[in-house]
């Protein structure tokens, strides 16, 4: 079963934000991949993908739940494609908690997403901390955005040493570092390996041809080698059938490659 752990619903029938094409352009010299629905459901067929992880996404003083239902409405039509990571603001306060628990409990999501430079808040800051502990308790995991954001937003709010505080404080907590830290790499892989419930996917920047020459597989296959997950972070990124390509072209062994493609993902969400 191949599994891609990071992408965004965000087709062609809906507006794009213009955040997107920026990032795609600055790293992937194109525009944001844009696709159908239908398109796309194709596009996971040719990739051989079983299943999609769908990220919501949200902005400081933002509401959360109308993006998470609109996400939600999408999992209803591909329920056996599609899996839902639901977003949340930590500045409202009891709203982000209650936005969670109805996302996990009344729409079925089966995680949680946040970007930090979005919110303007490091992960460490305590006004994230009661999602947390409702997170914990729901058991699902949380994604974090690690590594530089959309254009225009402030990188310092992602320091690694904000996660590995979070680590410590939530021990119990699946959190996954999204883009394995982008150009903080090294950093990821410390926290992979002194936390045990630390994971990371490979969306976005590991993948990116330019890019990936210069990670050290062969550390991360020998280390840490259950705890990565394959990502195409579409629309921004690659898609699906490009970030595969990309995963077969590693130099690692086969093995760990089927771990990435879908083994790892699929114990992680006990799919």
């Amino acid at each position: 079963m191949i599994i891609d752990f990071h992408a965004h619903p965000v087709f062609s029938e809906m507006p794009i934000h213009p955040g997107l094409d920026k990032l795609s352009l600055a790293y992937y010299q194109r525009q944001a991949l844009k696709l159908s629905l239908t398109d796309f459901i194709q596009e996971l067929d040719r990739a051989g993908v079983h299943k999609t992880v769908l990220l919501t996404v949200c902005w400081k003083n933002q509401p959360a739940r109308p993006r998470n239902e609109a996400t939600a409405e999408l999992l209803k039509q591909y329920p056996n494609r599609f899996i839902g990571f639901a977003s949340f603001d930590p500045n409202a306060g009891e709203q982000a908690v209650e936005d969670v628990e109805y996302a996990v409990k009344e729409l079925g999501f089966k995680g949680v997403k946040t970007i930090a430079q979005n919110v303007e808040l490091p992960y460490n800051d305590p006004r994230f901390y009661s999602v947390y502990q409702k997170i914990q308790e729901l058991g699902v995991p949380i994604l974090f955005h690690t590594g530089p954001s959309f254009l225009g937003t402030r990188t310092k709010f992602w320091n690694p040493m904000t996660i590995d505080d979070v680590a410590l404080d939530f021990p119990e907590m699946k959190i996954v570092l999204a883009h394995m830290g982008m150009q903080d790499y090294m950093q990821a892989h410390s926290l992979l390996v002194r936390h045990p419930n630390v994971y990371t996917d490979l969306s976005f920047w590991p993948l990116h041809p330019a890019y990936s020459r210069l990670i050290p597989w062969s550390l991360f296959e020998e280390t840490v080698p259950l705890k990565i997950f394959y990502g195409s972070d579409f629309p921004v990124g690659q898609s699906p059938t490009e970030a595969v390509e990309a995963v077969n072209r590693l130099p690692v062994g086969e093995k760990f490659k089927q771990r990435l493609l879908g083994e790892n993902a699929a114990a992680l969400l006990s799919l």
